[in-house]
């Protein structure tokens, strides 16, 4: 008999492989009004188990954009049953980056600078 895999909890959403594939490779797809789908590059590292950043290179969004991007996170929430949300950011170490953020959970350590 087989084992059951580990019970999923959505408080460590991307602790589970099947759910930070999900979501990556929405990001990936998206398709950003004036730029079309943007390479993923994950900056500071690789995801946590509840949080990653993609450094998006240098990129105006639209409205259409943040709809978009929310109607993603919005979709897994409901199916995962989780609490994603995302910001963006400039990037300090590269002038005109931005950064998108993903938090998966509210246990996400704060980071201000």
């Amino acid at each position: 008999m087989a084992s059951d895999p580990a019970p999923f909890d959505p408080l460590e959403p991307f602790a589970r492989a099947e759910v930070l594939r999900e979501i990556v490779d929405a990001f990936e797809k998206f398709d950003y009004k004036l730029y079309g789908p943007i390479p993923l590059r994950f900056h500071r590292g690789q995801p946590t188990k509840y949080e990653f950043d993609l450094n998006l290179g240098v990129v105006h969004f639209t409205e259409q954009d943040f709809e978009g991007l929310s109607a993603i996170v919005r979709g897994i929430n409901g199916k995962w049953g989780t609490q994603m949300t995302f910001c963006v950011y400039p990037s300090k170490e590269k002038a005109r980056d931005m950064i998108l953020n993903v938090r998966g959970s509210p246990m996400a350590p704060a980071e201000i600078d």
